[in-house]
């Protein structure tokens, strides 16, 4: 496939309030930030155009749960502990509420419901406020955890509280996944082993920032 299929998509950029410049997806869901770096060892990586991925998706983490604290008084489950909106079960099905920045209208697609893998998701991104989330999900609601550890969201609106009895394997994967990038880089070291990924990553012109152990043709 011709590298012009990477450069020639559509990049728009847009701030929230003092995080600037976010390359921003469509609905703004945190997962969209999230799963290419489940894989990809990102960090110190920019492409010819200088654009750095994980310091994009720093940057919409942030904007994220900065975005859940801006809306606390409207949704009770939001907070400064309790963010990451993404893709999960709700009391209406599975959606996929976003955050700013984005294209569509948040007022028709939240509804109050947070997923703790929003947070857990991003630990690499934002380690501190993610494990801050974590042990308040956790020391919070005790519906919120089961025989395999988090279910899959919650919703504090309306007279009754609603929590997920169900866990979802996807979002469950994600959470293990980048929790282990973050303890070890297990996933990122061996990913970055692979002929194909080293191939791809020296055909887009990506090239390192700084000094990295993980050389592309030394790993």
């Amino acid at each position: 496939v011709d590298k012009s299929m990477y450069y020639e998509f559509d990049r728009k950029t847009k701030d929230y309030k003092d995080i600037k410049d976010i390359i921003y997806t469509y609905c703004g869901t945190l997962f969209t930030y999230q799963y290419s770096h489940a894989w990809i060892d990102f960090k110190n990586l920019k492409d010819k155009n200088g654009v750095d991925w994980f310091e994009n998706s720093i940057k919409a983490t942030k904007a994220n749960r900065e975005y859940c604290i801006d809306n606390r008084n409207k949704f009770k489950t939001y907070g400064e502990n309790s963010w990451g909106l993404t893709a999960c079960l709700s009391p209406k099905g599975y959606i996929s509420p976003g955050a700013e920045p984005c294209d569509v209208q948040l007022d028709i697609e939240n509804d109050g419901t947070i997923s703790p893998f929003g947070a857990i998701g991003s630990i690499v991104f934002t380690p501190k406020e993610s494990i801050q989330a974590m042990e308040y999900y956790y020391n919070t609601f005790k519906k919120l955890w089961g025989k395999y550890g988090f279910k899959d969201g919650f919703n504090l609106e309306g007279e009754n509280s609603w929590f997920a009895n169900e866990y979802i394997g996807i979002d469950k994967g994600i959470g293990m996944v980048m929790i282990e990038n973050y303890l070890n880089g297990t996933i990122w070291k061996y990913f970055m082993k692979n002929k194909y990924v080293i191939k791809g990553v020296e055909i887009l012109e990506f090239t390192y920032t700084k000094d990295n152990k993980l050389k592309l043709n030394k790993v």
